[in-house]
């Protein structure tokens, strides 16, 4: 258990090396992302964690278009699910399905196009029932001096540093699920990128393969599609 700080601050006293604390920053940012694909094929894992849930108000007919929640951090869609039909819509490609129109709903489904969600086949009136995951926010680095949360490993505690029990909101800023719970894979994933920053390509490459062997305990230990 960690934040997000604090564990920029254990890998700058490893390398000893204070004027690097900005990279090694955007470095952890990058390998919580990197979290997200299966190594080798770069196809994304969907944590049940991450799932959010919407219900907007369709109101055209024929397409509908969903704006994404933040664009930034959208990951994909896990279901589309229309209650007036009964059925969940399925994802296909529109100048595919054009040509494939005998099967029942034939126009229904959907796709992704840059930032929106495109629905066709639907009503003015409908509700769509969307399930999507998203990638967890970029954190930024804060000095001991600003920090507001900080992780107390002698009681174990998450500790607002003027005292009192931290809101959800100063743990967003903070922390992660993954910085909560499997900081000792992300540390090696931030390490061999840290250590190849400064020219260290032994250690980098001993940091590597431990966080490559590490890594598949976050897919077994957490629930993901």
């Amino acid at each position: 258990m960690t934040t997000f700080s604090q564990l920029v601050d254990s890998v700058v006293v490893e390398l000893v090396r204070p004027d690097q604390r900005g990279n090694i920053a955007s470095y952890l940012n990058q390998t919580l992302r990197e979290l997200h694909f299966r190594p080798g094929h770069n196809s994304p894992i969907l944590y049940e964690e991450n799932r959010r849930e919407d219900d907007p108000a369709i109101n055209t007919d024929g397409v509908w278009l969903w704006p994404v929640p933040n664009p930034a951090t959208f990951h994909d869609v896990e279901a589309i699910y229309l209650p007036e039909l009964g059925i969940y819509v399925p994802r296909k490609n529109p100048r595919i399905t054009r040509n494939q129109s005998f099967e029942p709903y034939a126009d229904v489904f959907y796709y992704r196009g840059g930032s929106t969600i495109a629905i066709s086949g639907v009503k003015n009136g409908w509700t769509a029932q969307i399930s999507y995951h998203v990638f967890p926010r970029s954190l930024a680095y804060q000095l001991p001096a600003s920090r507001i949360v900080e992780y107390n490993p002698e009681t174990g505690e998450y500790e607002r540093k003027n005292g009192g029990t931290p809101s959800q909101a100063e743990m967003d800023a903070a922390t992660n699920w993954l910085l909560q719970r499997w900081d000792t894979v992300v540390a090696e994933g931030l390490r061999a990128k840290a250590w190849k920053r400064i020219g260290d390509e032994g250690r980098a490459r001993m940091c590597f393969s431990a966080f490559e062997s590490m890594r598949a305990s976050i897919t077994n230990g957490e629930p993901s599609s």
